[in-house]
Parts: structure tokens; C-alpha cells; sequence
């Protein structure tokens, strides 16, 4: 039985495994691919599973683990997934905890709250445009005129994302598949090897590299468009969750 769940897949879903597991406390882990197992470093008495759950199958796994209380650090803008977490948590009256993305401000980008109002500008513009979103936006960003040429991708190195921007029409040369984040001198250095004329990318806080690839791309005299979070969230940050999870668990 695991009193703790974890719903990760980030980089603070990452860190909270460590922590549990440095500090010996007992906690199931739940992220929705091989791949992101792969990359958690987690010892007994951490368990972790792979699989994507729907609300039903959120709620048959807390009764049998008999969870009292459950910490959502998905992604951000994960919020189909955090919806149905809380709110299975709200049938099974278990203590739900949202770990939030530090969010931060960078001057001289142009921002949208909606997707749709994000690609209609896109249309309205020339030059290849270079994506940081993932694999998850990669088929909305084929409404893109002309996508196939215009849109470079760059994503997590999972088969399953790769393959299915493939089976979008993406062309192979203009995937990248890699573990970020990464510096600002990585990348202007890729950004100047793709051409890129338009950075594409999410609100992902510090930890998710945000400022690095916004200032590299301004550096490079490129247009920066951003997809904001269109909700504010209560919650902790990961700091304040270590401290909360010290205070109720050791």
C-alpha cells in the first residue's frame, strides 16, 4: 500500500522522486510512458507505474492503495490530466496538492492564452518556424500553412512521439528528439543551424528552460510567440512541497 501518489512526468515529478526516495518514504509514482521511467532515479521503498490512467482507473488505483493523499506535478498545461486527478480525488475525499511551474516574465515576446489564436497569427507570418512544444501540439500546429515545410519540432526522445508526428506528415529531418532543458548557448547554437525565424513555445517556468530558449531566440533576432496558461493555479511550488511532505512524513 502506498499513502503517497505522485503524478509526475516533469522535471519536478523528477525531483519529488528523488526526494522520496532519498528520504525513504514510500510513495507510488505514476507517469504515462515507458520513457518517462525511464528517466526518474528512485530506489525502495519508491514503487513507480507506467501506464496513462483515466478518472475510473485514478480511482480503483487510490482504493487499492488506500491513498490519503495525492501531489499533481503533471505539466502545466496538462490540465485535461489534472482535472481528472482532481477530481477523483474529490469522489475518493483524498487531500489533493497541485505542484506548480514557477512562472516567468520575458519582455519582447508576443503572448496567447488560446491555441487556435496562436496558429491564426502563425498563418499570418513567413519563415520556419521552430518548436518547443512537443510532441503533444504537434497536431494542432499542423493547421499551419504549409507545415510540412515551415514547422522544425523538437520534443522528448520517445518512440511514441516521434512516430506519431511521423504518421502526422512531419519530415523525419525536421524532428529532434532530446532531453532539455537546455543552455542558451545550445540554443542559438541550434536555432542558427535550423534557420529558425519564429520560436514557438510554452510558458514552462525556470525549470522548464523557458528564459534560455526565449533569450537565445531574441538573440538571434527571432520572433518569440508564447502560449500562456490561460488558469492560475493554487498550490506549492517544489521547494514548499519538500518542506510540507518533511513536516506531515518524517
Amino acid at each position: 500500500m502506498h499513502k503517497i501518489v505522485l503524478f509526475g512526468g516533469t522535471t519536478e515529478g523528477r525531483i519529488l522522486t528523488e526526494f522520496f526516495s532519498e528520504k525513504k518514504i514510500p510513495a507510488m509514482v505514476c507517469v504515462a510512458t515507458d520513457y518517462g521511467e525511464k528517466v526518474l532515479n528512485y530506489n525502495d521503498p519508491v514503487v513507480v507505474q507506467s501506464k496513462r490512467l483515466n478518472q475510473e482507473e485514478m480511482c480503483n488505483l487510490f482504493q487499492e492503495e488506500q491513498t490519503e493523499i495525492v501531489f499533481d506535478a503533471t505539466h502545466p498545461y496538462a490540465t485535461e490530466v489534472s482535472k481528472n486527478i482532481k477530481e477523483a480525488c474529490c469522489k475518493k475525499s483524498i487531500e489533493y496538492i497541485r505542484v506548480l511551474r514557477e512562472s516567468v516574465e520575458v519582455d519582447g515576446v508576443i503572448k496567447f492564452s488560446d491555441m487556435g489564436d496562436l496558429i491564426e497569427y502563425l498563418n499570418q507570418t513567413t519563415g520556419l518556424i521552430f518548436s518547443s512544444m512537443g510532441a503533444k501540439e504537434a497536431k494542432v500546429l499542423t493547421n499551419i500553412n504549409n507545415f510540412q515545410e515551415r514547422v522544425y519540432l523538437r520534443m522528448l526522445p520517445s518512440p511514441e512521439g516521434m512516430s506519431h508526428c511521423l504518421d502526422l506528415g512531419y519530415p523525419m529531418k525536421n524532428l529532434c528528439g532530446m532531453q532539455g532543458p537546455f543552455s542558451k548557448e545550445f540554443n542559438i547554437s541550434q536555432f542558427k543551424e535550423v534557420g529558425a525565424d519564429i520560436l514557438v513555445t510554452k510558458e514552462s517556468g525556470n525549470i522548464g528552460g523557458f528564459k534560455e530558449k526565449t533569450e537565445a531566440a531574441l538573440q538571434c533576432g527571432m520572433e518569440v510567440v508564447v502560449l500562456v496558461r490561460a488558469v492560475e493555479e493554487e498550490g506549492f511550488g517544489v521547494e514548499e512541497a519538500k518542506i510540507f511532505i518533511k513536516g506531515r512524513y518524517l
